[in-house]
């Protein structure tokens, strides 16, 4: 009234109603701060609209060209009611709260029962369990693991809500803040779900990309056994997991697909690749399962056998046993065919094939393994140079060096004598890889001298070549360490 009969009279002429106008204007004065702060808090709230007006304008656009994400809607407006939620003083504010909270009140209600419930058992489960106690020594841990079982049945009995609430009002509920969610919907309760669905997308996506680049298990589920029990909510053996994150993640994977949540789109498809590739894992086991299962295997299951190996040493599963029983299955095979026809058929490409394979299937290498290993990479590099035996060099190598850069007196073993620190470097390839006495063996005693003096001996070319005892290339130079 005072701002109406301020502008109206504001240019009159008549002495009475400009006493008026000044009056209405010295009231003015005290409630014009708020009233700037609320124009402001509009202003924004009208800004964070604009822009959902042109990202809903972009999206249009992009449905007539063939392609647009559906949460992109959702998760502009909930940028928008979360700007409303951070001004509370906007005159739009409190009517967009009512008009919300009225659309989906039925449901809000029964989602405050439903965690009250669970909170009322998990505080008499903690008092059951502090009271078994006695002395009151395992009061803090009671305490510390009910608040996180707390929060995880929280998450999960209110994310399935909140998902559709998404649906519902096209608002990506969890791209809000813990505090804005409390705010928007009234329920306190809510304060820990964003740490906790942020919680599960990380553990799910993450061990996503730890079998894809491969990393070494037991950190990363590359076993049917491990994957399994992970997607039925259990903490495998050697995974640091939060078991209620896990748990947590088992079960809100049966929550409906929800297009509107960025969250859900994300957890769906990570939890998808999961499960797909428990599918694609347990699908070869089952044909290596039943390939073995054959009491007696003969020359033409050959092809099968040595397929499967492959086929399993290739991909991002990890099973030792299952490998093993098939590099001696063919084992047996080319054994019984050696012993058939001819003995110079061991040293048959197929054979050798066999026995790297069954090497290469070992994971874990010891020295009891280097001469074994050592005589095998001789043979693999006088058999053949196609591709398939350098890759065979190659990985028989790796096996090689893991043994040969064990720890002597903290130092590397020599690779020749394999009892003395290697003390020497050779050159090109760089490997520390043999000792001091190995290498005056391969020298006249006016070169030992030489070498000692200068602490590096270079091999000339009409002299007796010297190899790294690791990768067996031709030495340039040897130089002390």
């Amino acid at each position: 009234q005072h701002m109406l009969n301020a502008a109206l009279g504001f240019n009159s002429s008549d002495l009475d109603i400009q006493q008026s106008v000044e009056k209405s204007v010295t009231a003015l004065i005290p409630v014009l701060p708020a009233f700037r702060d609320q124009c402001r808090q509009n202003q924004q709230v009208l800004k964070a609209m604009q822009v959902e007006e042109v990202e809903k304008k972009k999206e249009k656009d992009g449905e007539k060209e063939g392609g647009v994400t559906p949460s992109h809607t959702a998760l502009m407006r909930a940028k928008v009611v979360g700007t409303l939620v951070s001004h509370p003083k906007s005159s739009f504010s409190t009517r967009v709260f009512d008009d919300i909270r009225a659309e989906v009140e039925e449901e809000i209600e029964k989602m405050r029962v439903e965690l009250r419930e669970a909170a009322a058992k998990i505080a008499e489960e903690r008092r059951e369990g502090a009271a078994q106690d006695g002395d009151g020594s395992k009061d803090a841990p009671y305490y510390l693991e009910s608040m996180r079982m707390q929060a995880a049945a929280t998450t999960r009995i209110a994310v399935p809500y909140l998902l559709s609430f998404s649906s519902e009002l096209e608002i990506d509920m969890l791209e809000l803040s813990a505090e804005n969610l409390c705010s928007l919907l009234g329920v306190d309760e809510l304060k820990h779900v964003k740490a906790e669905v942020e919680g599960v997308l990380s553990s799910v996506t993450t061990h996503r990309r730890r079998i894809e680049e491969t990393e070494d298990p037991p950190a990363c589920l590359r076993s049917t056994s491990a994957l399994s029990s992970f997607l039925k909510g259990t903490v495998p053996a050697g995974v640091d997991d939060d078991c209620f994150t896990v748990q947590a993640a088992s079960a809100l994977s049966t929550s409906e697909p929800c297009y509107a949540s960025k969250w859900r789109c994300e957890f769906g498809e990570a939890w998808e690749y999961l499960t797909s590739t428990l599918a694609r894992w347990e699908e070869l086991e089952g044909r290596i399962n039943e390939a073995l299962a054959k009491e007696e295997s003969t020359a033409a299951d050959y092809a099968l056998l040595s397929s499967l190996l492959d086929e399993l040493l290739s991909s991002d599963v990890v099973n030792e046993v299952a490998a093993t029983a098939l590099a001696d299955r063919l084992h047996f095979i080319t054994s019984q065919s050696t012993s058939r026809y001819d003995e110079s058929y061991s040293r048959d490409k197929e054979e050798l094939a066999v026995r790297v394979k069954k090497a290469l299937a070992k994971r874990e290498v010891t020295e009891d393994d280097f001469p074994y290993l050592k005589k095998l990479l001789d043979e693999v590099r006088t058999e053949s140079s196609d591709d398939a035996k350098r890759e065979w060099q190659r990985a028989i190598s790796d096996k090689l060096e893991c043994i040969t850069r064990q720890s002597v007196a903290g130092q590397d073993t020599c690779g020749k004598c394999y009892s003395r620190a290697a003390s020497h470097k050779c050159l090109p390839c760089s490997h520390v890889s043999i000792c001091e006495e190995c290498v005056a063996k391969q020298l006249s005693s006016q070169e030992v001298d030489v070498m000692k003096k200068m602490n590096f001996h270079i091999v000339k070319p009409d002299d007796t070549p010297i190899e790294c005892p690791y990768c067996q290339q031709a030495a340039a130079y040897i130089s002390l360490h």
